[in-house]
């Protein structure tokens, strides 16, 4: 999310900006004329009643409150954008069973080249492990990356240092990204055994970046949002003898057992993921088996790609509740609908910041 302030002053001889964002013009009477105007914009990824993303609306059908108060939507925007993808594959050996959702994951983020290279995305990609490290810088080229993940994303024996992972992903995809949009999407369990960073610590980063963060596991452990949930109903598990006959990944067995793949270490990694994904207004998805990755993965790439951006100007501060002298005058929740509800009955709005603050 960012705000910006605005200035429209008929008097100004000269005017500058200052660091804080205000804008100051000074009239030759040596007056002061100071005009501070706050446009708050949220991106927000919309799912129609089918699990898909959702398209053609206007800022009409969206109604925006902040602090209990309606807010005008001036702005609505929705355009296909190029995104700069920053994937953090977690290849400790609390994953080593699961190394081939980790490739599947990863590959199916690549979006087919534009042919007409409008939207050129680019890709940079992240092994965790004991340590961090860069696997592949952000490049463009999505048939090279294609060939070359299977054999760099390979088990390791190392702990997780999930939290450095995210930290170092999110600084770089502020500091080097090419593309004014940015995701981060975590391929993990979500356990951490060996970060110098703590969870309170990258929650703090994240709530100051403007960097979406998703997060895909293996496993049982979380339902999928209902909004993407196939509409008919799942098939049985397959017999062992059907399962064997499942396309495996290059070199990588396919795991077939159907318990909880969260193992003692990794107790607190739903939590974890959650606690860093929806601070960002993004969320936690759980894939049951291979076959699930490329829908699961490839929603998510394009609520990114073809997001919505709204915007309006805040009013009704006066009604915030003056009686609770321990509420931060400086923060702010947004609770966004679609509207009226029954012409959208079945759509979700899973995924936006729920808050911001506001910078003095």
């Amino acid at each position: 999310m960012a705000s910006g302030r605005v200035v429209c002053l008929v008097l100004a001889v000269s005017l500058t900006a200052s660091s804080a964002g205000r804008s100051i013009a000074q009239v030759k009477a040596k007056v002061r004329i100071v005009a501070n105007v706050e446009l708050v914009r949220i991106p927000v990824m919309v799912f129609d009643d089918k699990g898909a993303v959702a398209a053609s609306l206007t800022k009409s059908d969206f109604r925006v409150v902040e602090d209990g108060v309606e807010q005008q939507i001036l702005y609505c925007e929705r355009e296909r954008e190029p995104v700069s993808f920053v994937m953090l594959d977690d290849v400790s050996s609390s994953m080593t069973k699961k190394l081939p959702f980790v490739q599947e994951a990863t590959l199916s983020i690549l979006d087919p080249p534009d042919p007409q290279n409008k939207n050129q995305d680019e890709f940079s990609v992240f092994g965790i492990e004991s340590r961090v490290r860069r696997l592949v810088p952000f490049t463009r080229d999505q048939q090279d990356l294609q060939r070359r993940l299977p054999l760099l994303l390979t088990a390791t024996n190392g702990s997780t240092a999930l939290f450095d992972g995210v930290y170092i992903g999110v600084t770089a995809a502020e500091r080097e990204a090419e593309n004014a949009r940015r995701a981060v999407i975590i391929i993990s369990d979500g356990g951490d055994n060996h970060s110098r960073y703590n969870l309170h610590e990258t929650k703090r980063l994240l709530e100051e970046a403007d960097v979406p963060v998703f997060a895909v596991m293996a496993g049982p452990s979380f339902e999928l949002p209902e909004i993407l949930r196939r509409k008919e109903e799942k098939p049985k598990p397959p017999s062992l003898p059907q399962m064997k006959q499942r396309p495996e990944l290059p070199n990588l067995p396919i795991p077939i057992s159907h318990e909880d793949y969260i193992g003692p270490a990794e107790r607190r990694g739903p939590h974890n993921l959650k606690i860093l994904t929806e601070v960002t207004g993004g969320g936690v998805f759980t894939a049951h088996d291979v076959e699930d990755l490329p829908r699961i993965v490839r929603t998510i790439s394009l609520a990114v790609r073809y997001r919505y951006v709204l915007t309006y100007k805040p009013t009704g501060e006066a009604v915030r509740k003056a009686d609770s002298p321990h509420e931060d005058a400086d923060s702010h929740k947004i609770q966004i609908e679609l509207y009226p509800k029954e012409k959208f009955k079945g759509y979700g709005i899973p995924y936006y910041k729920h808050g911001y603050r506001r910078l003095r």
